[in-house]
């Protein structure tokens, strides 16, 4: 104990970063993001005006959160890190949360092996994330969340070289960030005329304030005021004022008009990183707002495009074999924020479909449709398959929807989506309990379709359930195949290429040509009534030999409506579903 008159030593020199303390400031992300969303999405113009930067931050380390719950025992420092770093990257949501998790990449790369760091090792560490972050988008624009990431990480090299120690730099580099933050209104134009700062960077702002409260028990938005100095176990924890309440209002400044375009964020399969050269050729197709972060690429359509944009896009993205699209249309006005509780109770968490297809036209349908869109033949088996279905339904807050295309996926599906409990690191149920997936009867393709067009994710669960599965068990379908083999015995015989008429999974024709084939299965269907027939051409039909059947069936039963679906799928030459 020190004697009148002399100097108490600060105690808060000699907190450590290490692995609790980074859980803790994982867990305070979530809640603070949760708290501080909607001043930023108030302020979000760049660069979309889409309002959504602030839920899109929160989702992200909301997953980044489950990652770190998910470790089992006592976590390292390493450990935590890279799982925030992997579970951002997986439940990322717009540019913004991309672009978070790259810099989490970057900080867990740079600290792999470091239990506790020094000034020195997290300096290194922020200058590896802005570095990343920097890499990762293909047109670095100052003024946002890249530039003051530079500016955090230029401040940490001058503090470590000047010998600080790891409080000091974290409240220099604190104090930067906030500077970095007002200074980015002057620096684009579009924030200078709305009279606002980047929604991005003040969210990056948020993060490293409750990093500064962690590490050095200070309440970040009173320099006035010290908090007790930190327990050997973590710190006091506090209730600080949000920076986005106060430095994000409009104060008066008319709004900017709403973005409008299509967002598309693609998860993909190749495993070497192409990063750059999927960068410029989504930059040379129209893309716009570009981050690729292997596997994780997030583009925009350019202002005012569509489905035609989109799957210009989609084609560049599937060169590198996409496993799931998620599309988002920048126009709609964003309501409820997925797995979010309302402050009053009032809303319910929206609802998620995941529909698995086989090839890029259908994925892009079903994204436009709202659903998770993944690639059923993108895995090695059904098992991996599974896994991959139940890691993305793990991600659903509210119902959760699950819609196999085919009998041997429902099959794999019904086993792998089986109730089973969920342990947090210390050994707890995590988190509120989820609701378990509830996996509908689609057999195929058209009856995919069907079930996503009458989706609702604000609507009762039950009523989506029952709407959904009467879709599907509504639709008449079936297929036309190319034979892969001959088959000389039988009631059926066939050649090598052949047509086949497919009808729940059995041979019910053999053709002479495909087209007529498939006119032939449309009539069939449309035997027992029906208003709408849907084509789905795979891979192998010539656009205009599409276009033309459509003629044909329309000529022939005035009665229906006819809708040509570009699939791409390899199952099947065309899939026909009949409503």
């Amino acid at each position: 104990m020190p004697r009148r008159g002399e100097e108490r030593p600060d105690e808060r020199a000699a907190v450590r970063l290490h692995g609790r303390l980074a859980a803790r400031w994982a867990r305070q992300t979530v809640e603070r993001l949760r708290r501080e969303r909607g001043g930023i999405n108030a302020i979000n113009v760049f660069p979309v005006a889409d309002g959504d930067t602030g839920s899109n931050l929160y989702l992200t380390v909301r997953s980044a959160y489950r990652a770190v719950e998910e470790l089992e025992g006592p976590a390292t420092l390493p450990q935590v890190v890279a799982a925030m770093a992997e579970g951002a990257l997986r439940g990322a949501r717009g540019n913004s949360g991309l672009i978070l998790s790259v810099a989490l990449r970057g900080v867990a790369d740079s600290l792999k092996g470091i239990d506790v760091p020094d000034a020195s090792d997290f300096a290194a560490a922020l200058a590896l994330a802005a570095a990343r972050a920097r890499e990762a988008v293909e047109t670095p624009v100052d003024g946002t969340m890249v530039t003051v990431l530079d500016a955090m990480s230029e401040e940490a090299r001058i503090r470590a070289e000047a010998g600080d120690d790891l409080v000091s730099l974290v409240a220099a580099v604190r104090d930067r960030s906030r500077e970095a933050l007002r200074e980015t209104t002057g620096q684009l134009p579009v924030l200078r005329e709305n009279r606002v700062v980047d929604a991005g960077s003040s969210g990056i702002v948020e993060l490293f304030d409750l990093l500064h409260l962690t590490v050095t028990g200070m309440d970040p938005t009173d320099r006035s005021q010290e908090a007790p100095a930190p327990a050997a176990d973590g710190v006091q924890e506090a209730e600080p004022r949000g920076l986005a309440a106060v430095a994000g209002l409009l104060r008066g400044a008319s709004a900017p008009d709403p973005a409008t375009g299509l967002e598309l964020v693609a998860h993909l399969g190749e495993r070497r990183d192409r990063s750059r050269q999927l960068r410029r050729a989504l930059a040379k197709a129209g893309g716009t707002s570009i981050v690729v972060s292997w596997p994780m690429a997030h583009v925009h359509t350019a202002e005012g495009g569509g489905a035609d944009e989109a799957a210009a896009l989609l084609a560049v993205l599937d060169s590198h074999d996409v496993l799931d699209l998620r599309v988002e249309d920048l126009a709609t006005v964003h309501g409820p924020v997925p797995g979010d509780e309302a402050d009053d109770g009032e809303e319910a968490p929206p609802a998620r479909v995941i529909a698995l297809a086989d090839g890029p036209g259908l994925l892009l349908s079903l994204a436009l449709g709202g659903a998770l869109a993944m690639r059923s033949d993108g895995h090695p088996d059904d098992a991996a398959l599974a896994a991959a279905v139940r890691e993305r339904a793990a991600d659903a807050e509210g119902a959760c929807f699950v819609l196999p295309d085919s009998s041997e996926a429902h099959r794999a599906l019904a086993e792998s989506l089986a109730p089973r409990p969920t342990r947090s690191r210390r050994g707890r149920a995590s988190g509120p309990r989820r609701l378990q997936p509830r996996l509908i009867r689609t057999r195929d393709a058209a009856s995919v379709l069907a079930a996503v067009a009458v989706f609702d994710g604000h609507a009762d669960a039950d009523d989506l359930l029952e709407d959904m599965a009467a879709a599907a068990s509504g639709t008449r379908s079936g297929s036309i195949v190319l034979a892969a083999a001959a088959q000389a015995a039988g009631p059926l015989m066939y050649s090598l290429g052949d047509p086949l008429t497919l009808i729940d999974g059995r041979v019910r024709a053999v053709g002479a040509d495909p087209a007529g084939s498939a006119l032939d299965l449309v009539h069939r269907l449309l035997g027992a009534g029906g208003e709408l027939v849907t084509l789905i051409a795979g891979a192998e039909v010539p656009a205009d030999l599409g276009a033309a059947l459509c003629a044909r069936i329309e000529e022939a039963h005035p009665h229906a409506e006819v809708v040509l679906v570009d699939g791409g799928q390899r199952s099947s030459w065309m899939a026909v579903g009949v409503e």
